[in-house]
């Protein structure tokens, strides 16, 4: 056993690496520059209460975005950029695990870890941007990172659960401010944060008839930073760029249609059922690490309908904003905090098939476990947005994506050096199928091209692309 648990870590690094080497090729895009230019030429506190003002409320991510590492300029930051999806993995799969450790104490800390990368690799599989949820250092630092911290706030709620809800106040303190944190980044994880935390205190309410003290001071903390957020005077002006927002109409039939878009698409990924295959044959062994979790886990019913909800949820509200189904990256920060979700109403539904049928449940063999896994990790590696990362790297698309750039920073600084006034540069030549990159146009006026020159310390340069 031990000697096939090396195995299967390394097999699991082996396809996760993947995800790992694109660090060495990616290029910041869009609003990276703006932001990059807009930070190398302000001073912060200014700055982050212009955003404030004019643009959004988002007090927690803003100075990220103001002071991210482009700032050092291509020579120092770009390296520095291609570190953070890397750092933003590793903190997901470090918030997984502690949160699986929270949901089953006695699991070892190695099955903890491994557990934590396979649901790091069906995160990623799943994904339906890879670019905005891990590569583009706007949107992952908005959404991946407190994603990640999400986790591990589940995992502290996971462990008050498991306490009967004794939380002490330095605790409670602690969890408020993360919790703040997590609902200052956007206004996904700023809903997420306030309505699952007055949903759980209307619970205890019902079952105690008492106001949790404890609860109620971190669901105060974080509807104070969700009121900063929706307070903020720049909203409204950038709320005028969507002239379809508001439309409860439109609203709820474009989340419904979302929502049963990706539930369908998730559900039937043969990646989800791979691992939700192997996620039950080992339940025992989880079940068994969790003295207890039998017994409080709710019926699978009240799960699914949360599940859903939430998702409605999340579809829902960039619709409301902004009368448009959003980026992509609020679809994968939806996906990270549903995937707990899912394996907890696995683990329900075999508690109650168990409760209904009083049978023993057919434990799977070992080498049919590894087949499963075989073809989970093939799976993985030659299909969907995994298998279009694999042809990138091995076709040496990625390596000549980043060529390219290179040369067109270059020859942006020439054109400065020589006082150009207009630049003409070819578009990317075969560009990488598993990223989205949003390239600059035709127009020198567009806001993109302008950014890229300004970022560039070339603001005379006017640049087009065709």
């Amino acid at each position: 056993m031990p000697r096939t648990r090396t195995v299967i870590t390394m097999l699991l690094v082996l396809v996760l690496a993947r995800y790992a080497a694109v660090c060495c090729f990616i290029h910041p895009f869009a609003d990276d520059f703006s932001y990059a230019a807009i930070g190398m030429r302000t001073d912060l506190l200014p700055r982050l209460g212009d955003e404030y003002l004019n643009w959004n409320g988002r007090w927690c991510s803003n100075p990220f975005m103001l002071r991210g590492p482009l700032v050092l300029g291509t020579d120092a930051g770009l390296w520095l950029y291609r570190c953070v999806p890397l750092l933003l993995m590793l903190a997901a799969w470090a918030c997984a695990r502690r949160l699986f450790r929270a949901v089953a104490p006695l699991l070892s800390r190695r099955d903890a870890a491994l557990s934590a990368g396979f649901f790091l690799l069906l995160f990623l599989q799943l994904m339906p941007d890879l670019s905005e949820g891990v590569y583009w250092y706007t949107g992952a630092m908005s959404y991946l990172l407190p994603g990640a911290l999400l986790l591990w706030l589940l995992a502290l709620h996971a462990e008050a659960w498991s306490n009967n809800w004794q939380i002490s106040w330095p605790r409670a303190w602690g969890m408020g401010v993360l919790a703040a944190a997590i609902a200052g980044f956007n206004e996904l994880h700023m809903m997420l944060v306030v309505c699952a935390h007055a949903v759980l205190l209307v619970f205890r309410w019902r079952k105690d008839r008492l106001m949790h003290g404890p609860l109620l001071l971190i669901a105060a903390l974080a509807l104070f930073s969700g009121l900063i957020m929706a307070l903020a005077p720049g909203n409204a002006v950038r709320g005028e760029l969507f002239p379809l927002r508001h439309d409860l109409w439109r609203t709820l039939s474009g989340a419904a249609i979302q929502t049963g878009r990706f539930a369908l698409v998730w559900l039937l990924s043969p990646v989800l059922l791979l691992a939700s295959t192997l996620f039950l044959a080992n339940l025992r062994t989880w079940m068994q690490a969790s003295p207890g979790l039998t017994e409080r886990l709710p019926r699978p019913f009240p799960i699914a309908i949360v599940l859903m909800f939430a998702l409605f949820a999340c579809m829902a509200l960039p619709f409301w904003a902004s009368g448009l189904l959003g980026q992509h990256r609020t679809v994968n920060a939806a996906l990270l905090v549903l995937l707990p979700g899912w394996l907890l109403l696995l683990a329900s539904l075999r508690v109650e098939v168990l409760r209904r049928s009083k049978r023993p449940w057919p434990p799977m063999k070992e080498g049919m476990q590894r087949g499963v896994l075989g073809l989970l990790l093939i799976t993985c590696m030659a299909t969907g947005s995994g298998g279009r990362l694999s042809a990138d790297l091995l076709s040496g698309r990625l390596a000549r994506f980043d060529a390219q750039l290179r040369s067109r920073y270059e020859a942006i600084g020439q054109a400065k050096s020589r006082n150009t006034d207009l630049l003409e540069l070819p578009p990317l030549a075969d560009a990488p199928r598993s990223l989205r990159y949003l390239d600059a146009t035709n127009d020198p006026e567009h806001w993109i091209n302008r950014s890229l020159a300004n970022y560039l310390q070339a603001d005379s340069v006017r640049i087009i692309v065709r």
